[in-house]
């Protein structure tokens, strides 16, 4: 959760510094953020997201937040789910409906790190060179 925020924290900074104003950062946000979470896997899971639009999957932040949220809480859970579509573990559910595997802890702490350090390095980059003053 501290890496979740942090790279909202500094997403949000680099959008004010890319855009000219507040109000053009407020928009360009707003709809990064609708965007992260209709491919975060959580509205459309994992496996049915078309092929093509998989490499999204990759690429939100929100959907790294999602698999270490849901393999570090549910990724152990050995309780049985017995339905009429699904029987099985909770681990199992979550590996076979959602996509994830609960042994994805380190790679997901990688990379949210990443988009951390992507997020501030654009944001650095644009207070350095970027100048939207006008005489």
């Amino acid at each position: 959760m501290f890496l979740t925020f942090t790279y909202f924290t500094f997403y949000g900074m680099m959008a004010v510094g890319l855009t000219p104003s507040l109000h053009m950062a407020a928009v360009v946000s707003s709809a990064f953020y609708s965007f992260w979470n209709l491919l975060s896997g959580f509205l459309v899971p994992k496996p049915r997201i078309p092929g093509w639009w998989i490499w999204l999957y990759y690429i939100c932040p929100v959907a790294w937040t999602l698999k270490g949220i849901i393999s570090s809480q549910l990724g152990d859970v050995e309780t049985m789910i017995v339905e009429p579509t699904f029987k099985g573990t909770v681990k199992e559910y979550v590996s076979t409906v959602f996509g994830i595997d609960p042994d994805i802890k380190g790679p997901v702490v990688a990379v949210l790190i990443g988009f951390c350090i992507l997020f501030f390095g654009v944001f650095i980059f644009s207070v350095k060179f970027l100048n939207f003053q006008k005489r």
